[in-house]
């Protein structure tokens, strides 16, 4: 199996215990704000940093 260097920003899936991709972007009013994606089950939501 593979190992993986995860970041302070990932997580894993609350759905089915996959880790999720994150990706940060700034939002129209300049906050950080993450997204995180699950590839296995398809969830996604986002969070202010």
């Amino acid at each position: 199996m593979e190992k993986k260097d995860h970041s302070l920003f990932d997580q894993k899936c609350p759905t089915c215990g996959s880790w999720m991709e994150s990706t940060v972007r700034k939002s129209t009013k300049g906050k950080e704000v993450i997204t995180y994606l699950c590839n296995e089950c398809g969830l996604n939501y986002s969070v202010d940093k």
